[in-house]
């Protein structure tokens, strides 16, 4: 190393073992240059939301008239108290009894995809929504690419819905409440509309007309001053505005270590995150602020879900392109409090960190290995298939576009320790430690 080189690893280390009181270690000798190198820092608060567009949202979130038979909210399936998931592996819509993991299906339908967490999704730079990015915001034009056609473009026939939209996750926030699986139902007001367009006229109606009317007509003045008529998208934007208000989440061992808080992470920790950008090959696709690039990729997730699905086996980002590049892809998720957000893939494949760590350290044979034993499917009438096509999965591990994860990144036993620390608590917010140890 050049003497110029060691002067600026001295004062780095200095100025920020100054800041936090510590004495910078051999493990922080290494961070140092994986932190200049990646250019890792910690996550930055989005400007302040108006406690009235906030408190609106957040009623929105918990409502149940936003529902065709008023039995389920957005709250249902994204609680607070389980990571703002619910501890399933894939949702319970309408028709279905209880919260959370004590949820069960009886005669709900299922949506085919895990119930994303809604940490720090209110970021403009997040354009992409849902596992396979079927709702798109340019951040810098605004206009959008969605299922709805209407909403779509830079003229669309809706744009005055669209121009309410501030961030990605308020435009998400509509699309549940048209879905037939997840709250639409059938047999309703919002479910006999004749199009999307008309369902979300139907909600609006129910909210300012309909038995809620006192309340949420003073509710949407005061989130909206000034504004005459209002729509979904004041209903998106609100519910957005509540998302990014509550469930920012930056706090963590992590983000102070890298705001110079040596003693922030323990040594397991710092080992991990060695082990994360070295051996891990992690940060090839969970970098930048978030911890994630939010590409569309495939790592060999083993795939099943309920035979009363038409097509059973997920075809991920490709059924929004129907390009076969995208066969299997999905997008990568952000990492922050990833303690808290299991089941893990789109398909709640694995139940703990220990599980997805151990399919990363051998994905060919992980994936010829499971099995739906593993996974916890006790709260569903339906049944569910895997699938063992051997064409198809040798498929999804060809299509890992990182060669030393697609042949395994074998991890030694200390690594994998380390990294697992490091994935629990080193990016777990303060306000949900429970003490540092590798245990549940």
């Amino acid at each position: 190393m050049g003497k110029s080189n060691i002067l600026f690893l001295f004062l780095f280390l200095a100025l920020n073992s100054f800041n936090s009181g510590a004495v910078p270690n051999e493990l922080d000798l290494r961070l140092e240059k994986i932190i200049r190198d990646n250019q890792l820092s910690p996550l930055k608060k989005l400007e302040d939301i108006p406690q009235p567009l906030s408190f609106l949202g957040g009623n929105l979130f918990a409502e149940t008239l936003l529902s065709g038979p008023k039995d389920i909210s957005c709250m249902t399936c994204h609680h607070p108290m389980n990571g703002t998931g619910d501890s399933l592996p894939f949702p319970i819509g309408t028709g279905g009894v209880g919260m959370g993991r004590g949820r069960i299906q009886q005669s709900g339908l299922l949506s085919h995809r895990n119930s994303q967490p809604l940490y720090n999704l209110g970021y403009p730079e997040i354009e992409h929504m849902f596992w396979d990015g079927r709702v798109y915001r340019n951040s810098v034009t605004g206009e959008l690419s969605t299922p709805v056609e209407s909403l779509n473009g830079s003229d669309p026939q809706l744009i005055e819905v669209t121009k309410v939209f501030k961030s990605s996750v308020s435009v998400q926030a509509i699309f549940p409440l048209i879905n037939d699986a997840e709250m639409r139902g059938k047999d309703n007001d919002i479910a006999d509309a004749k199009t999307d367009e008309e369902s979300w006229e139907a909600i609006m109606k129910r909210l300012l007309e309909g038995e809620g009317k006192n309340k949420y007509r003073e509710l949407f003045k005061k989130a909206y001053p000034g504004t005459k008529k209002f729509n979904i998208g004041h209903v998106g934007q609100a519910i957005g505005a509540f998302i990014q208000d509550q469930f920012y989440v930056a706090d963590t061992p992590y983000d102070r270590y890298l705001a110079g808080d040596l003693d922030a992470m323990t040594d397991s920790e710092k080992r991990g995150l060695i082990a994360f950008t070295e051996r891990g090959k992690c940060m090839q696709c969970h970098n930048g602020p978030h911890l994630s690039n939010f590409l569309f990729k495939t790592v060999a997730t083993p795939q099943f879900n309920s035979t009363v699905l038409k097509e059973p086996y997920d075809q991920g980002r490709y059924e929004v392109t129907k390009q076969k590049r995208d066969l299997f892809k999905f997008k990568t998720p952000a990492l922050r409090n990833l303690a808290l957000t299991a089941p893990y893939m789109h398909n709640g494949a694995f139940a703990t960190i220990e599980e997805a760590v151990d399919h990363y350290n051998d994905p060919k044979e992980q994936l010829e290995a499971f099995s739906l034993e593993r996974v916890d499917l006790s709260a569903y009438t339906d049944e569910f298939v895997l699938d063992r096509d051997s064409r198809r999965n040798k498929l999804r591990v060809n299509l890992i576009s990182i060669g030393e994860v697609r042949r395994g990144i074998n991890l030694t036993p200390e690594e994998r320790l380390d990294l697992i620390q490091f994935l629990k608590t080193g990016l777990l917010d303060y306000r949900f430690q429970r003490g540092r140890s590798l245990g549940p």
